[in-house]
């Protein structure tokens, strides 16, 4: 009897072959509009133009020596010279008022034009703590209760939802999710980088409202743009106010912010343009609508709008001091143990020694802000009566550093004068 004639198989280099070949192509599938994006969108390839020739603006209070003005200045300049950002701009309050504004470098790059103290950034997470003073606001006023389930307020929520509260909301103990975990550069997908537009605040939760917590709310801390976005539903539902509307009512009008806005798209009056730059080099950021996150990264504004509301935190004139303790407490996980990032209510709270040095530890309130073409930090010393910002268009490489590194410079110098 004949024996079968074996089938021949390929050979294993052959088999390992083909599996690589059908991996790179489903690699190129998956990732290669991705790449395309980062090259495109994320990777810095343009010379930024010398501003030699761009005169630097500033303003200066009545009575503020030259000297300090000047030096001020020279810091900012140093500061957007030194990571080679497209523009900077800062404002500090001291002895009672706003002292200095100024901003260096160029807020549309293609345009020529020059960043002024009237120019408005993108503000980040820096929306976060005015969140949390509307918030406060409402509850002052008896609107809102901190401590009370969402359930009060929103009944149609899911129900893995419903115990949340708002304190558990602004201090990121509430469990609600941050955004994709895809790497930042898959921008096809990852939800920072949306660009769908969303008319209310209640259309945007659609992106995470039906996902359950990552955790029961009080156990454990996980930083959530997401949970402001839940956070402002909850304040309307309260109020009988859109959110847009509760900020203008209750932050922006009482504390003189006339520049202030919710980001929208299209074109808005001195609105700077966005870059990622890194290295004296930029390209522009890729566009974004904000829609969907506007109590956590959804605004625009100027330093020296930021630093007026933090003057009118240092004083009575928004807030109770009760309220301020509230925001500035930060607030403890329920196994007693402290939250990672010494976080209150909307905000970061902190002994700092590297502000004034090791042997002056000084109490900082502070909220730094990242998102594409933007970089923001705000902070209050309540010891010197100080309040700065230093705001970017550019978010990537070391502008949110240097940002906050440009604050502490500035302070320092008032503090030293």
């Amino acid at each position: 009897m004949t024996s079968p004639t074996p089938v021949a198989r390929p050979s294993l280099p052959r088999r390992l072959l083909r599996h690589l070949v059908r991996f790179l192509l489903l690699s190129a599938v998956l990732l290669g509009p991705n790449l395309v994006f980062f090259g495109r969108w994320h990777a810095p390839t343009q010379p930024i133009p010398a501003v030699a020739a761009t005169p630097d603006d500033q303003r200066a209070a009545a009575g503020l020596p030259a000297g300090l003005a000047s030096d001020l200045a020279a810091t900012l300049r140093e500061s957007r010279d030194r990571a080679g950002l497209p523009s900077l701009s800062a404002a500090i309050a001291f002895d009672g008022q706003l002292q200095w504004a100024g901003a260096t470098g160029l807020a549309d790059i293609e345009a020529g034009r020059a960043a002024t103290v009237a120019s408005r950034y993108r503000t980040g997470s820096v929306a976060k703590p005015i969140t949390a003073v509307a918030l406060m606001r409402l509850v002052e006023a008896g609107k809102l209760d901190l401590d009370a389930p969402l359930s009060t307020y929103l009944p149609q929520l899911p129900d893995t939802l419903q115990p949340i509260t708002a304190r558990q909301l602004a201090s990121h103990r509430g469990g609600i999710r941050h955004y994709s975990r895809l790497p930042a550069w898959w921008m096809g997908w990852h939800e920072s980088y949306s660009r769908k537009p969303y008319v209310t605040v209640a259309d945007g939760l659609e992106l995470f409202v039906d996902d359950a917590p990552e955790f029961a709310p009080g156990t454990g801390f996980l930083y959530s743009t997401f949970g402001y976005s839940l956070l402002s539903r909850q304040m309307e539902a309260a109020s009988g106010r859109s959110f847009p509307e509760l900020l203008q009512d209750e932050v922006f009008a009482p504390a003189g912010m006339n520049a202030t806005a919710v980001d929208r798209a299209g074109d808005m009056p001195e609105r700077v343009a966005f870059y990622e730059a890194e290295g004296g080099r930029y390209t522009p950021s890729y566009p974004i609508d904000s829609s969907y996150k506007i109590a956590g990264g959804g605004l625009v504004s100027t330093p020296s709008d930021l630093v007026r509301l933090g003057q009118g935190l240092l004083g009575d004139r928004l807030l109770s001091e009760a309220g301020r303790q509230a925001l500035w407490t930060p607030l403890a996980l329920a196994d007693g143990t402290m939250n990672p990032e010494n976080y209150g209510v909307g905000w970061r709270i902190d002994t700092s020694t590297r502000l004034l040095g090791a042997s002056r530890p000084t109490r900082v309130l502070h909220h730094g802000g990242t998102q594409p073409g933007a970089a923001a930090f705000f902070m209050l010393v309540p010891e010197h009566g100080i309040v700065v910002t230093v705001m970017s268009n550019s978010g990537t490489g070391t502008a949110r550093a240097e940002a906050q590194e440009a604050a502490y410079a500035l302070v320092r110098q008032v503090v030293d004068r």
